[in-house]
C-alpha cells in the first residue's frame, strides 16, 4: 500500500482535478482502490492506494478509509479506483459501497467529495452524477 505525500499547492476544485491523481491507475490490469485526502481548503494531503484487487474486484473497507482520514488530519476525502475491464460506470457494488462510506464519513464529520472511477475509456464521477 504506498503512500505518497503531496505538494501543499495542489488543490483538487472538481472532478477534473481528482482525476489527474488517478490517471497512472486507469490502464492497470487489476483494481486498484486509491484514496486522496484533503485539508479544509481541499488541498491535497496524500494519495493512498488502499488496496490492490483483482480483475474485477478490490476489497475495501470504511473503517480503514476513516482510519487513514483521522491520522492524517484531513477533513475530506476523494475516493477512487479503476476498472480494468475499460467501462467507468459503477457497478451496484460500487455504489453500495460509497454509500456505506458516505454515512460512516458523514457521521465523523468527513466529506467524502467524490467517488471518481476510471479506465482506459474515460471517467465517472459519483458527484457530477448525482450520486453524492
Amino acid at each position: 500500500m504506498a503512500l505518497t505525500e503531496s505538494k501543499p499547492d495542489y488543490f483538487i476544485s472538481n472532478t477534473e482535478t481528482a482525476v489527474i491523481p488517478l490517471l497512472p491507475y486507469r490502464k492497470k490490469k487489476t483494481e486498484h482502490f486509491i484514496a486522496l485526502l484533503v485539508d479544509n481548503k481541499n488541498r491535497l494531503i496524500c494519495k493512498k492506494v488502499l488496496t490492490n484487487g483483482t480483475v474485477d474486484q478490490a476489497p475495501v473497507f470504511p473503517r480503514e478509509i476513516v482510519r487513514l482520514a483521522i491520522i492524517k488530519h484531513a477533513s475530506g476525502i476523494i475516493l477512487g479506483h479503476n476498472h480494468p475491464g475499460g467501462d467507468p460506470h459503477p457497478s451496484s457494488q460500487d455504489r453500495d459501497l460509497t454509500r456505506r462510506i458516505e454515512r460512516v464519513c458523514r457521521d465523523l464529520g468527513i466529506r467524502v467529495l467524490d467517488h471518481v472511477i476510471v479506465s482506459d475509456r474515460g471517467h465517472f464521477s459519483f458527484l457530477e452524477s448525482g450520486y453524492l
